[in-house]
């Protein structure tokens, strides 16, 4: 029984990752450019730059 139990974790993984790498990216590739000027990482400007 315990064997079933792996193999169905195995398979269920692996379903899981292949699903992951398989769908396309929704996003689009960033440069480094594209924050320029800014403090965070998600492109909110500095405070102290106002």
């Amino acid at each position: 029984m315990r064997k079933v139990y792996v193999a169905v974790v195995l398979l269920g993984t692996l379903a899981i990752v292949g699903q992951h790498l398989m769908s396309p990216s929704i996003g689009r590739a960033v440069s480094p450019e594209d924050f320029a000027g800014a403090c965070a990482p998600c492109g909110a400007p500095c405070p102290s730059k106002k």
